[in-house]
């Protein structure tokens, strides 16, 4: 696979991870100019349909959410038999390395790991999925220590029949397994909480609560065996972060957190209060006090126990004669309610076409049979024909509500530039009149003429002609009779004192030197030159030189935003919807955070100097002018 292309821009230039179902690499896109990571079903799984179609959930669960702990996913496509996703690529390692690499993490290090990873799954559940496989090797940890949580392989939207058969169907990895997922029933919410205890349990200690030697020795152990306290094997772990530890790994689903937002709250305030006992933990009903109830004589004991049995026999009838008329209108009212609401009012997601390279007619029709809306959002100048899309969001694939908006690119075709009159100029000053109006210098020719050496007499194209962007223009230019020219060498790819000797030796001159970035070529080599190889020229003409001063350095950036600051006006234990855009109108990022959260940060990368806009709630609030080839984070 390495060196293929996927989708017409996704070139895999090396493998980068590997799992049961699918294969990650790191690849070019050759139309943003960005890596990303690319997973691939394995070659072995297409032909089951079972481990397609959980791919396939896979890119449509995970491609619903938006959060910065959460893996972005940019595309879908499938080519060939090929099945992929297209996601963000994350420089660093897996949680599992990292924990491998320093033994155990210090308590208020994994305290801020296991927060993130809450947020990540409060956004998921609060969009109705669960990750349900919860672990160390699923969580990564990048250079700038951000924690995103990736793999939704087995994630599946909630629903009434959310329950997974026991059996080969179990998946994830059982060291981290709740109790409910080994016996193989329902499964929500607290069950990734349970499996972030679990993690958390072995960030703090480096090493999971429950070994054994199969799978389901493991299992048993999660629904049989009580947990070792973590404080036995580090003493240095505080009391109310065991607490939480063993709030979450509870065997009841009902003893645990009931939601990650509960679980935050307490992991922020462990930071604060290290020894504190504000962690709530339900109690045993078998704990309940000893209570003393009065003597009762026998007598009173017989008339009570007959005066009961009546009542046992016979008072069921009148409360059933009043309830069962009421049951069965209500009942009726339900079923009308119901199918009045699956015909008029539930609606299924439709699945986006894939309208790149269509021209915009067919695009907007075959959007409109989908139930969707094109939007241009951009018209600009290719090498494809006028009103071909060009590019689309959302990709080809990916299941949006019916009537959602899909933003387009469409093509104004080659551009179209008019052809400057330069007969009578200096050869220099014309090439440069050339290039400055969009086209192509070709080969000038020399003859010998009553103009002064150098001058333009012809040019291979009339004036105010329109022509194609980059369409070659030759010159013919004067020359002394009698002059023997000098044909130049090809300089490009030589180092510039190598080059400049070279031009001086066949008695030409060394002209202007320009120096600037260049992504193909090392420092100090020559990557363009004037004229180019093979013109002739007279003794003592210039020869123009561009010489490289390697790739253009990019930093990636850390943004940091105060959410404090938008606190006005709002509650305080509220929300705010983020976006970050470029000043292209091209998303960075989007996702709803909490005000309480106070600083959030957000990954950038690019190249060059690049301005982006902050809007909260829709509104722009800010605009940041971010310097890719300078080390300092964004402001």
């Amino acid at each position: 696979m390495l060196g293929r292309i996927l989708g017409g821009r996704y070139e895999l230039e090396e493998k980068i991870g590997s799992g049961g179902m699918a294969i990650v690499y790191k690849a070019k896109c050759h139309l943003l100019k960005r890596h990303v990571a690319v997973k691939v079903l394995r070659p072995e799984l297409v032909e089951d349909e079972e481990f397609v179609a959980r791919f396939k959930r896979e890119s449509q669960a995970a491609a619903s959410l938006s959060h910065p702990n959460i893996v972005n996913i940019y595309d879908v496509g499938e080519e060939n038999g090929v099945y992929y996703i297209v996601m963000e690529y994350i420089k660093g390692k897996t949680l599992k390395e990292y924990i491998r690499e320093k033994g155990k993490l210090d308590w208020e290090e994994a305290v801020r790991i296991a927060i993130q990873i809450c947020s990540a799954l409060k956004h998921a559940h609060k969009n109705g999925i669960i990750h349900r496989d919860i672990k160390p090797q699923n969580i990564l940890v990048s250079e700038d220590g951000t924690v995103k949580v990736t793999d939704f392989g087995i994630a599946r939207a909630v629903t009434s029949a959310t329950v997974t058969m026991a059996g080969t169907n179990v998946m994830g990895s059982v060291h981290y397994f709740s109790p409910e997922q080994a016996r193989g029933g329902h499964v929500d919410a607290k069950s990734d909480l349970y499996s972030l205890g679990i993690v958390l349990y072995e960030m703090v200690t480096g090493t999971v609560p429950f070994e054994g030697d199969t799978a389901v020795s493991v299992a048993l152990k999660h629904i049989q065996e009580k947990v070792k306290p973590p404080g036995e094997l580090n003493p240095d772990i505080p009391k109310s972060l065991q607490d939480v530890i063993e709030k979450a790994i509870e065997k009841d689903p009902n003893k645990r957190y009931q939601s990650a937002g509960e679980m935050i709250k307490d992991l922020q305030r462990v930071l604060k209060e290290p020894n504190g006992s504000f962690v709530i933990r339900s109690s045993d009903s078998n704990d309940m006090p000893t209570q003393v109830f009065k003597p009762v004589n026998a007598e009173n004991r017989l008339q009570e126990g007959f005066e009961e049995k009546k009542r046992k026999r016979f008072g069921w009838v009148k409360p059933l004669f009043i309830a069962l008329p009421l049951i069965l209108i209500l009942a009726l009212f339900y079923y009308i309610g119901s199918q009045i609401y699956e015909k008029h009012f539930v609606v299924e997601d439709v699945e986006v076409p894939k309208v790149v390279g269509l021209n915009e007619q067919d695009a907007e029709r075959l959007l409109q049979e989908h139930n969707l809306v094109m939007k241009v959002i951009e018209r600009k100048n290719s090498n494809q024909e006028e009103g071909v899309i060009l590019y689309q969001e959302p990709a080809e694939g990916i299941k949006v509500k019916p009537y959602s908006a899909v933003n387009v690119v469409v093509s104004l075709g080659p551009r179209k530039v008019i052809v400057p009159n330069v007969v009578g100029f200096s050869q220099r000053d014309a090439e440069i009149a050339l290039e400055n109006a969009g086209l192509e210098v070709g080969p000038p020719q020399y003859v010998e003429s009553d103009k002064p050496p150098g001058t333009v007499i012809r040019q291979s194209i009339q004036p105010n002609t329109e022509v194609v962007e980059n369409t070659e223009i030759v010159l013919v230019i004067s020359k002394k009779p009698d002059v023997e020219l000098i044909e130049v060498q090809e300089y490009v790819g030589l180092k510039e004192d190598i080059a400049r000797e070279l031009i001086e030796g066949i008695g030409l001159v060394v002209g202007k030197v320009t120096k600037d970035y260049n992504q193909e070529y090392p420092e100090g080599i020559v990557y363009k030159q004037n004229p180019q190889p093979g013109n002739k020229v007279e003794p003592g003409s210039e020869v123009e030189l561009w010489v490289s001063l390697g790739p253009v350095p990019s930093y990636p950036k850390v943004l940091e935003i105060d959410l404090s600051q938008y606190k006005s006006g709002q509650d305080e234990d509220g929300s705010v919807k983020v976006t970050v855009k470029r000043a292209d109108g091209q998303l960075v990022y989007e996702g709803e955070h909490a005000l309480a959260e106070g600083i959030i940060s957000i990954s950038l990368e690019g190249s060059g100097v690049v301005r982006y806009i902050i809007y909260i709630d829709g509104q722009p609030v800010k605009e940041i002018q971010v310097d890719f080839t300078k080390r300092e984070d964004a402001g």
